[in-house]
């Protein structure tokens, strides 16, 4: 799994996170600390150390998250990033600017792809429905343009961080 990227406010404090799966825990780094984290039914385990954990809302909405010592107003949102790839131009060159290369924010089930090749999106238009935890999410471009390649089907498994599809600026 590649690093997921995540903006976290807690109790109206930003925090910027990366999670990224390792072997059967999660490496949590939050300002250059890194925690080892496991999640067990209702308990997290961080650095060895084992809490109970109660969470009551939506977590991207804004929930309230309850630990035995203390209760945080929590938020969490995906940072969207674009991969940089190279693209042939019609004159038989490579370029190696800002791609459209559409990822998968986090592992999942591709429910419904919206588009096909040669299709004209728009910048933050959803591309793609992926279903993981159990909720639909919808995945978005950064960039406006054609659709030059489409790289899953639905019903396909796909990791966080690999490539749906790309859309040529």
């Amino acid at each position: 799994m590649a690093a997921l990227k995540l903006r976290i406010i807690v109790n109206g404090q930003e925090y910027e996170v990366n999670v990224e799966k390792n072997a059967g825990d999660y490496r949590v780094d939050i300002d250059d600390n890194i925690f080892k984290c496991i999640v067990k039914e209702d308990k997290v385990v961080v650095n060895g150390e084992a809490t109970s954990v109660v969470i009551e809302g939506d977590l991207e909405v804004g929930a309230k998250v309850t630990s035995e010592d203390r209760t945080m107003d929590l938020k969490l949102q995906q940072v969207r990033e674009i991969e940089r790839i190279e693209v042939d131009t019609e004159e038989g060159g490579k370029t190696d600017g800002p791609s459209g290369s559409v990822l998968a924010p986090m592992p999942g089930k591709i429910m419904s792809v919206k588009v096909k090749v040669g299709d004209t999106v728009n910048a933050n238009q959803v591309v793609v429905v992926l279903e993981a935890m159990k909720m639909e999410n919808e995945v978005q471009t950064e960039v406006a343009g054609k659709v030059k390649e489409v790289k899953v089907r639905p019903g396909e498994t796909v990791e966080g961080g690999q490539s749906l599809l790309v859309v040529e600026p």
